[in-house]
């Protein structure tokens, strides 16, 4: 290998480690109440999550997102905690009282759009994903707009 390719991939490398670290962040596990409430998107996008799980949508659209296929219009849905079922099988519950991982079910035109929630930063934050490996695979982190 020539010395100038070689000080060429050195000085890559931590760029390349950045970019292999997008999306891995711990999960927290909290309570309904802490992720109840309205959060925002860093290019627009909103969520308000209800008590009653169901939520509403706007700005999927954004770039980050448009591999979700979500609307940039109103949408609304319903959400859940996922689960053990065990041997590793993990199931959407509505009932769970807690939970770091958000399902959520897109209603009418917004049927196709698909990703979940993380909850990350100790619960301040939700990650959108469509990796389950990836807790910020998509790289839209939500926090609570006041």
């Amino acid at each position: 290998m020539h010395r100038t390719t070689l000080k060429m991939l050195v000085g890559l490398a931590p760029f390349l480690l950045l970019t292999g670290c997008v999306g891995s962040q711990p999960t927290t596990k909290v309570a309904v109440d802490r992720i109840t409430g309205s959060w925002a998107g860093p290019h627009g996008e909103k969520f308000t999550i209800s008590a009653d799980r169901t939520f509403t949508t706007s700005g999927l659209d954004s770039k980050k997102l448009a591999v979700t296929r979500c609307p940039g219009k109103p949408s609304e849905g319903g959400w859940s905690f996922y689960v053990s079922e065990g041997h590793g099988t993990e199931i959407g519950e509505k009932t769970a009282k807690s939970g770091s991982w958000i399902g959520l079910s897109f209603h009418g035109a917004a049927e196709n759009c698909h990703f979940d929630l993380a909850v990350v930063d100790g619960g301040k934050a939700l990650c959108a994903t469509d990796d389950r490996d990836l807790p910020c695979g998509l790289d839209v982190k939500f926090t609570r707009r006041s």
